[in-house]
């Protein structure tokens, strides 16, 4: 590929993460040099993926949609990758590096199985096993493209993906039941007396919280665990853990506004004075301070 159509290729990735991704965007560009080109296009990629359901409505669009990104993943891994300037940039950052093909692929499958979905995800267990096709999947990637191959890390990136995962879902309670979405499992929710129509209504309520509190605490319990096994992991593969303290930040703010999914200050905007937070943790994770 010519220099000049991969650097095209990584300004596109950049500008996608650092305009939906931001949270990311900060602690992939303290990274060393030579990761943050394979990171960030990473990143992309599930940029592209979970905006999909905002841009496709009908089903059938939506599968062929997904058809084209495993396609166009498979074809990253030949000598002529999709003329898309993520699949371009994820050629160069996976092409060579083995046992990467089958995690984007999955991060594929999980992506579309959860938007042909019509209802809330029946148990914590489902959200998890949500959170590891996803969320997950792209932390062992991070490991592989940083030539990290260490049973370690992939345990501390199972526990971490969980978690991240688990708290977008939350943070994204608002917005997605806006689209007429549900996240909050339903066994909790039928134990506590939550209908779906009390998410999507948007307005929380006691028991919505009390599912919410449950949901975070699952969440919380796996980010404890990653941290745990990250005393064990090679100094290399550490900084790659760094998703960690945007979920504790998030996680924090959510304690503190009484597990009220829906609260502004939890939302996009909301969120937004506490970047200087993150970004202060990050350091502090990478040790420059």
């Amino acid at each position: 590929m010519a220099q000049q159509n991969l650097r095209s290729a990584l300004a596109y990735c950049v500008n996608q993460v650092r305009s939906f991704d931001y949270t990311n965007y900060v602690w992939t560009i303290q990274m060393p040099k030579e990761l943050r080109a394979p990171l960030i296009a990473l990143r992309a990629f599930n940029v592209e993926l979970t905006q999909i359901p905002d841009n496709v409505k009908q089903e059938q669009l939506m599968q062929i949609r997904m058809q084209w990104w495993r396609d166009a993943v498979k074809s990253a891994y030949t000598d002529k990758p999709q003329p898309n300037p993520v699949i371009q940039a994820l050629h160069a950052a996976v092409a060579s590096v083995p046992r990467t093909q089958s995690h984007l692929l999955r991060m594929v499958s999980t992506l579309e199985a959860d938007y042909m979905r019509a209802q809330p995800p029946q148990s914590l267990e489902q959200l998890e096993q949500y959170a590891e096709g996803s969320s997950s999947q792209l932390l062992y990637l991070q490991g592989r493209v940083a030539g990290v191959d260490d049973e370690h890390f992939d345990h501390a990136a199972s526990h971490l993906g969980k978690a991240v995962g688990i708290a977008n879902l939350l943070r994204g309670t608002a917005y997605h039941a806006a689209r007429r979405r549900c996240y909050l499992p339903s066994d909790l929710c039928m134990s506590e007396g939550v209908s779906d129509e009390d998410v999507l209504r948007g307005q929380n309520t006691d028991n919505v919280s009390n599912v919410v509190f449950q949901v975070a605490t699952q969440a919380k319990g796996h980010l404890d665990e990653a941290r745990a096994l990250s005393k064990q992991l090679p100094a290399e593969a550490k900084p790659l853990m760094l998703p960690a303290a945007a979920v504790d930040l998030y996680l924090k703010a959510l304690e503190k506004h009484e597990f009220n999914a829906f609260a502004p200050q939890l939302q996009s905007g909301g969120f937004t004075p506490l970047w200087h937070q993150l970004l202060v943790k990050y350091n502090l994770m990478l040790g420059r301070f």
